[in-house]
């Protein structure tokens, strides 16, 4: 974990590298290299272009990793749990690692969509990301509001 944790400059111009969530566990044991070679993933260089769904997103200095989509936010927030505890244990081998970014967020999110069709704003009070779309009701939560769940 420490190689994918220490390597870069911060530049958000970087695609992102949109894996399998099942990749997640993997970052705990394997190499950069080898991680790299079993979970090449895609690279998508709009965040609008993601397909619809849950994304667990690392972000350091230049890596930009998406995993997803996942189709459930409580299997998501297993997921961010797995990688969290990942990402903390790489810290606590070296506390010089800072300003990452983890979380889980429902893209592509309205940001993602403004974002590519306006230029990027210098002004701090705009760059705050809106929050992300909630999913749209499904039949089981139509079931569930009619028997008061």
């Amino acid at each position: 974990m420490l190689a994918f944790i220490g390597s870069a400059t911060v530049v958000r111009a970087e695609p992102l590298r949109v894996l399998e969530e099942t990749a997640i566990p993997y970052m705990s044991f394997l190499s950069k290299a080898d991680f790299d070679q079993r979970y090449p993933g895609e690279l998508v260089e709009d965040p609008a272009k993601l397909d619809a769904g849950w994304y667990v997103i690392y972000q350091h200095q230049s890596l930009n990793y998406y995993y997803g989509p996942i189709l459930l936010q409580s299997i998501g927030e297993d997921y961010l749990s797995q990688l969290r505890e990942t990402v903390e244990a790489a810290v606590a081998q070296r506390p010089s690692i800072q300003d990452y970014r983890l979380e889980l967020s429902y893209e592509p999110s309205v940001a993602s969509a403004e974002a590519s069709d306006v230029e990027p704003s210098t002004d701090p009070a705009s760059s705050q990301p809106l929050p992300a779309p909630p999913p749209k009701p499904s039949f089981w939560s139509f079931v569930k509001s009619i028997f008061g769940f």
